[in-house]
């Protein structure tokens, strides 16, 4: 792997940690106003604490396999599944930094990275896969 390269997947782990967490305030968003209207603002903070961590093993998983298939499709010339684990471990990193490390060792926090980094590497093998089918 090239150092562009790892630049690249440090970009792709920035970007996949911006779109989570975009996800998971658009959620809390629709709870509050569709689901539970008219509490206090600390209500929702506190179902925000809740409901964050499902969206980001949902959406985030889901966003991770679209984005080793993406990168594999865009980057043939690349080694697609060392680009994936480089994007998971890299986001895994950077997750782990925003919260100051907080829940590192948890087996939630391991599982879920884990699911993540299975899910770009399924989607870096369907992008390789088909790219290998258009030859």
């Amino acid at each position: 792997m090239q150092p562009i390269d790892i630049a690249k997947a440090a970009g792709v782990a920035f970007l996949l940690l911006v779109i989570n967490v975009l996800i998971a305030v658009l959620v809390v968003l629709a709870y509050s106003i569709l689901i539970e209207p008219g509490h206090p603002r600390e209500y929702y903070d506190a179902a925000a604490l809740r409901i964050a961590p499902w969206c980001s093993h949902i959406f985030g998983t889901a966003l991770f396999f679209g984005a080793g298939y993406l990168f594999a499709r865009l980057g043939p010339q690349r080694n697609a599944y060392q680009f994936a684990v480089v994007f998971a471990l890299l986001y895994a990193i950077i997750d782990s930094a925003t919260v100051g490390f907080a829940g590192v060792f948890s087996v939630v926090f391991g599982v879920s990275m884990l699911a993540k980094l299975l899910a770009a590497l399924a989607g870096a093998f369907l992008g390789t896969r088909k790219t290998a089918n258009l030859k």
